[in-house]
């Protein structure tokens, strides 16, 4: 897709109160080898110097546009955005994100080989911290073609500004569910969204860790209970709909549960883990055990294996090779990887975890 055939794509920025963050967001948007872009800002009744930022910068690019609103929430800002777009597709990404500079050319590329183009396209992220620095990343995962299954049972997208979605599709879909924050619920409005557009569209994975996505302490993401009531909300009309899944997701609220529960923990945030702790345990009491007793006996295997090496006694085991894409190193700035070339789509067929049902 490139020349006359090039579609219009509309960033889409959500910014509230953004001033400290906005300007790295935007310079990646701005850096992109893919260069038909319209890129929105809709500042969300910021109370700092958010919009001049944003403002500025549209100075000195003029695909920026500058949107404004009483605040309303993250799913109301990209509404709007959405809603005054005039691309073929949409991106996403929160102020406090980063994009590698090929993101949407190799999306776009991804999107290729479906029928006109239609479907949602996703790629891997880094953990980043409040410098930009690598702690971690995404859990490598191949799933392409129909996903609705497997991201009902864990949203390996991760977050909201990594996808490439088609605008007609974010419409029929109605778009981010700002109802959800109306409910004190917050925070799963992308996840509804992904579930809603995987029921009708295949989507398409680009093997690399393309999205910076940045964890702050206080940011809606570290919000565990919110975020637990939301996903909750979210899954509530698809037990209805999809009783069979009930079990599928009943785990996958255990294991968000879980998650949430660890990284307080880790993080020294005892005041989520003091308002976690009793609810896992009045509502996960047997799969606590039953996870327990799975813990130690993967414990247990993994000693017999050191004890087997030790020995001699155990063979190499053959590794799986992920495309070209070289795993985030923690403690490197995430604008480091913008020297190495994104894998293309290399996977290896053979993988286990590829879930391809165009």
């Amino acid at each position: 897709m490139t020349g006359a055939t090039a579609p219009l794509i509309t960033v889409v920025i959500p910014a509230y109160n953004a001033e400290k963050t906005l300007a790295e967001t935007l310079q990646s948007v701005s850096d992109q080898s893919y260069d038909k872009l319209e890129i929105l800002v809709v500042d969300d009744g910021s109370r700092d110097g958010t919009f001049d930022l944003a403002r500025d910068f549209s100075l000195t690019d003029r695909r920026v546009r500058v949107l404004r609103q009483e605040n309303g929430g993250v799913a109301r800002a990209r509404n709007h955005g959405i809603e005054d777009a005039r691309g073929l597709y949409i991106a996403p990404v929160d102020a406090d994100d980063l994009w590698h500079p090929r993101k949407i050319e190799l999306q776009l590329e991804a999107l290729g080989k479906f029928p006109d183009g239609r479907g949602v396209a996703y790629n891997w992220y880094a953990a980043i911290d409040e410098n930009g620095i690598i702690f971690g990343n995404s859990r490598p995962v191949l799933h392409q073609g129909t996903i609705f299954e497997p991201l009902l049972r864990e949203n390996f997208i991760g977050n909201g500004s990594t996808p490439l979605m088609p605008r007609a599709d974010i419409l029929r879909c109605g778009g981010y569910d700002a109802s959800l924050r109306d409910n004190g619920a917050e925070g799963c409005e992308d996840l509804k969204l992904y579930l809603a557009l995987a029921e009708t569209l295949p989507f398409a994975l680009v093997p690399d860790f393309l999205t910076g996505y940045r964890f702050t302490r206080g940011n809606m993401s570290s919000n565990a209970y919110r975020m637990l009531k939301s996903h909750a909300l979210v899954m509530a009309p698809i037990i209805t709909r999809y009783p069979h899944f009930t079990r599928d997701i009943q785990t996958a609220e255990f294991n968000t549960a879980r998650w949430y529960f660890k990284k307080a923990f880790l993080g020294n945030d005892f005041a989520q883990v003091k308002q976690l702790a009793p609810m896992m345990v009045r509502k996960y009491s047997s799969r606590l055990v039953v996870h327990g007793v799975q813990q130690g006996w993967r414990q247990a295997k993994r000693v017999l294996r050191t004890a087997k090496r030790a020995l001699g006694k155990s063979s190499a085991r053959p590794k799986i090779r992920l495309g070209s894409a070289p795993l985030p190193q923690p403690g490197t700035a995430f604008s480091d990887r913008f020297a190495a070339t994104p894998a293309r789509e290399t996977i290896s067929l053979a993988s286990s975890r590829m879930v391809d049902n165009e």
